[in-house]
């Protein structure tokens, strides 16, 4: 815009003088602090990275295999760590490490890379809000693929995680959560997702495909928060739960061959899923113990009995026992309507739209899934001979995560 008829004072050019010299000298003077740090060119490990990275900086990894082991102390918060390209930047645990990269930090992102052979975890929040995984592919790991624990407020994204012996995904001990989990695949895995006492998660359009047990929300006591409530599960694609040898280092090992288990929750929304070719059931509401306990004494206490939640507008089929459950001894208010599925347990569930006392159920269903937690495991763990994370197979290759 010009301004007609304005004329500066000696005084305003004296001024703007003083300015242009001071642009001058700024741009002489040394760059601020960088905002990304990149590995090896700026430093030769991403644990050195983390060391000298500020709050908010980005650390670049070029590819290359990197042997994890990483911790993101607190003090860490906001980085994002990311790969220039998913499948050619891999952490490598070599079955040796456990962990391939802990975060205590609130706000840290994880992109566009591979881990495999962790004895333990892939990747860790332990306690870290403002989470994100987005392109990441995990594969054989003694435990948990991505893993989440009392953490709040994030995403994982366009991630896939194969041979998981916990779970491929876990997000839980959490109230309320907030987390969302969309566009995922998880295969091979003990169990696809597990979030015992998450309240608030939502899994959606995602893929879950021959895992000993599809999803699994959970309650129990021996774990912060009961119970779990409040989870959407819409729109995944869950098949052949149970249908191929998977390793298992679970707790929930007894649920293996469920596709979509309602385990002791609350006011959980399962709707619009299409659960194909489980061994046992497709979709299963039962309660859960108080406590699980390996030591060879009583599980004490009432069991968590699952209440208000809803099977809505799902397609089942190809189960092996029954495509829609509900167990014996469940509370109330738990509705299964407009469901597409061949059989059921009891026989009579599609007729009421929300079953009433807590004594509807299936008794044989409660028989099955709310025994003891060791009984199950070593009942599972003799009848199915699990192979070892370390002999599963490799994924292919996963499409990068565009930057720019």
């Amino acid at each position: 815009m010009v301004v007609v008829g304005f004329r500066r004072s000696p005084a305003q050019l004296i001024g703007a003088g003083l300015a242009s010299l001071l642009v001058l000298a700024g741009a002489a003077s040394p760059a601020p602090s960088r905002s990304e740090i990149r590995v090896p060119e700026d430093t030769p490990t991403l644990q050195d990275a983390v060391a000298q990275a500020s709050p908010g900086e980005e650390i670049v990894l070029s590819a290359g295999t990197y042997p994890g082991g990483v911790v993101v102390p607190e003090a860490k918060r906001d980085l994002t760590i990311r790969g220039i390209d998913r499948n050619a930047v891999v952490l490598d645990g070599a079955d040796r490490r456990k962990n391939g990269i802990v975060v205590h930090a609130d706000g840290v992102s994880i992109l566009n890379l591979s881990a495999h052979n962790f004895t333990e975890n892939a990747l860790y929040w332990d306690g870290a809000d403002r989470f994100r995984a987005s392109y990441v592919t995990v594969w054989n790991v003694g435990e948990y693929g991505i893993y989440v624990e009392d953490g709040e407020h994030g995403r994982v994204d366009h991630t896939y995680v194969s041979g998981a012996a916990r779970a491929a995904y876990y997000v839980g001990e959490c109230r309320p959560c907030e987390a969302k989990i969309a566009n995922v695949v998880a295969r091979l895995s003990a169990i696809g997702y597990s979030g015992t006492n998450a309240t608030g998660v939502e899994i959606r359009n995602s893929t879950w495909d021959r895992n000993g047990a599809g999803i699994v929300p959970n309650t129990y006591a021996n774990e912060a928060l009961p119970p779990q409530e409040h989870a959407t599960i819409m729109r995944n694609t869950v098949t052949l739960s149970g249908r191929a040898p998977v390793p298992i280092k679970t707790a929930l090992a007894g649920f293996i061959g469920v596709g979509i288990a309602i385990a002791g929750g609350n006011r959980n929304l399962v709707a619009g899923n299409r659960v194909t070719g489980s061994e046992r059931y497709g979709i299963a509401v039962f309660p859960t113990a108080r406590f699980v306990d390996f030591s060879g004494g009583p599980e004490p206490g009432p069991p968590w009995r699952p209440r208000g939640n809803t099977v809505w507008l799902n397609t089942v089929n190809g189960s092996g026992r029954a495509d829609l459950a509900l167990a014996a001894g469940v509370g109330r208010g738990n509705c299964f309507t407009r469901n597409r599925a061949a059989r059921y347990a009891p026989h009579d569930l599609p007729r009421p739209t929300c079953a009433g006392p807590s004594s509807t159920g299936d008794a044989l269903v409660a028989e099955e899934l709310t025994q003891p937690v060791r009984v199950m495991v070593a009942d599972t763990m003799r009848r199915r001979d699990p192979p070892s994370y370390k002999t599963m197979p490799t994924p292919p290759s996963q499409p990068s995560m565009r930057t720019g």
